[in-house]
């Protein structure tokens, strides 16, 4: 008897744009909540946003948030990058859903990358 084939991870569509809702919470264009990892090195700074479904507070005002080291927004641009509030690029290096999680790997970019 055959065997299915293993299920690697799906590639997904990329949210337009994710804006802060609350600290640790950004929100998509389909209010779907994302939970930011932050990766710190030397060389870069990276963050896994995490699609995970959480129980949402009050809104928080970016007097609020002034801060807080994530852009308050981030906006879908070609070139699989999203720029922040902050005007700084972050290249989206892998958006699947695995397993059912589903994950975005950013990484900002440095300011003679952004072309």
């Amino acid at each position: 008897m055959a065997e299915a084939p293993a299920s690697g991870p799906e590639r997904l569509d990329d949210p337009e744009r994710l804006w802060i809702w609350e600290r640790h919470v950004y929100l998509d264009e389909h209010k779907r909540s994302w939970l930011p990892i932050i990766l710190k090195t030397d060389e870069k700074l990276q963050v896994i946003m995490r699609q995970q479904d959480v129980s949402l507070g009050s809104p928080m005002t970016p007097e609020q948030l002034t801060a807080y080291e994530l852009p308050l927004l981030w906006q879908l641009y070609p070139g699989k990058r999203y720029r922040g509030s902050d005007s700084k690029f972050w290249l989206i290096l892998y958006h699947v859903k695995f397993r059912g999680v589903e994950d975005m790997l950013l990484e900002l970019l440095e300011s003679e990358e952004y072309l």
